[in-house]
């Protein structure tokens, strides 16, 4: 389905150069694809905004916070008290959809935040798949408990739309086929934000490299990471005159561990000090 930029669609070429002006490197690798960022944002997350459609104002959406664990193909598990208005909603009609929103992590806006919602029809699990999806969300939330209880039932939402939005200006439809077949990024969660904090906190002088040798970036003050995934980096720099610009530094191959990371990182600071070291006529290694 079509990417759309700022709310309005971008014809197939001018998409192109648009992500390209976002790659500042060797670059090899490109970025996650929606697909793989919305199985990211599922994988990480654990609570939702859950859509029904309300039996007592029939017509109206109704929505309700709830938790989930999500299965090897990214489908969301839920396990819910018949006494809910939602499992009432979903008797009558199984339509519904999940928005689940990145961690806040000291954001001040929200709407700059990725979510997902993901559109489908809602499926009561019985014998093994019920047992299966008990297991499955219990590993997700240990004191979950009560999901044993003969009031509960457990669902799974047969995913038939994705809907992703990457913060202000990003977003796009992903099919059930390409969500399916993505993969959640091995970098998730607790791993990027180490990744993040170290390269900020020990390795600044790095970044600094990176923005000026791949982004090719005159007068950068400063730069920080603020985002790693599998295919590489993305660095935000400070200009002379205080203006932000994004760089993206992709990594030469995908990357699955902190130890890969830190040996993606360290070929391309090599390649940046010599490529400064013959700019400048010092060996900068």
């Amino acid at each position: 389905m079509a990417e759309r930029f700022g709310g309005h669609q971008v014809p197939t070429d001018a998409k192109d150069k648009t992500a390209a002006t976002l790659r500042a490197t060797p670059g090899i690798l490109g970025m996650p694809s929606d697909a793989e960022r919305s199985r990211t944002l599922m994988a990480i997350g654990s609570g939702a905004s859950l859509a029904t459609m309300s039996t007592e104002c029939p017509g109206f959406p109704f929505g309700s916070l709830v938790a989930y664990s999500v299965d090897a193909q990214g489908r969301p598990i839920l396990c819910l008290s018949s006494l809910a208005e939602h499992s009432r909603n979903m008797a009558a009609d199984a339509r519904a959809s999940l928005m689940v929103t990145a961690p806040e992590d000291g954001v001040n806006d929200r709407l700059a935040l990725s979510r997902v919602t993901l559109v489908g029809e809602m499926k009561v699990l019985e014998g093994d798949e019920r047992e299966a999806a008990l297991d499955l969300y219990q590993a997700g939330h240990p004191s979950a408990f009560y999901v044993r209880f003969d009031d509960f039932s457990a669902y799974r939402l047969e995913v038939e739309a994705i809907r992703y939005v990457g913060g202000f200006g990003r977003m796009s439809w992903v099919t059930a086929e390409e969500y399916a077949s993505a993969e959640p990024d091995p970098l998730l969660g607790g791993s990027a934000v180490r990744i993040i904090e170290h390269m900020n906190d020990d390795h600044a002088d790095a970044l600094l490299a990176y923005c000026k040798v791949f982004a090719r970036f005159e007068g950068v003050e400063s730069a920080r990471m603020v985002g790693v995934d599998r295919y590489g980096m993305d660095i935000m720099a400070t200009i002379v005159g205080g203006e932000q610009r994004a760089a993206r530094v992709s990594f030469s191959a995908p990357v699955t561990s902190v130890d890969e990371v830190r040996g993606a990182t360290i070929e391309l600071l090599q390649q940046a000090r010599a490529q400064l070291a013959d700019a400048s006529g010092q060996d900068w290694r």
